[in-house]
């Protein structure tokens, strides 16, 4: 007589690891999906406060114009105020252009399991003062 009684636990055991791992992969991806979008429009925030820093006399026509100084400060402010505990600001200006690169780190929750501890995003925001 053939016992078979039991042979399907091992493999049902393992179908269902599989199919929490698969999930516990998808809810990360969505975690560090939504960690990007976050460093993003912390980049564009910072981008465009800082764009919205005219110099007075070019402020309402044609020749608008970056006041540097005071773009530069306001993108960090506004970088510092919005991110997170880690988040760092780098600010470049060209003429009439200032760009913010938005760094921070992503700790994932369930691929520690794997090795990975913590994943660096960055992001490019850039923006132009147009008159007003």
């Amino acid at each position: 007589m053939n016992n078979e009684r039991g042979s399907m636990l091992p493999m049902t055991a393992g179908l269902i690891f599989v199919a929490f791992a698969t999930i516990a992969l998808v809810v990360e991806l969505s975690l560090l999906g939504a960690a990007y979008r976050d460093v993003a429009t912390v980049a564009d925030l910072a981008a465009e406060s800082g764009a919205a820093m005219l110099s007075n006399p070019g402020a309402y026509d044609a020749a608008t114009s970056l006041d540097e100084a005071a773009a530069i400060h306001e993108a960090r402010r506004v970088g510092a105020m919005w991110g997170s505990g880690s988040t760092r600001v780098t600010v470049d200006t060209e003429p009439g252009r200032i760009c913010v690169t938005v760094s921070d780190a992503y700790h994932p929750k369930t691929l520690v399991f794997i090795g990975v501890r913590e994943i660096d995003i960055h992001v490019t925001g850039c923006a132009s003062p147009i008159a007003g």
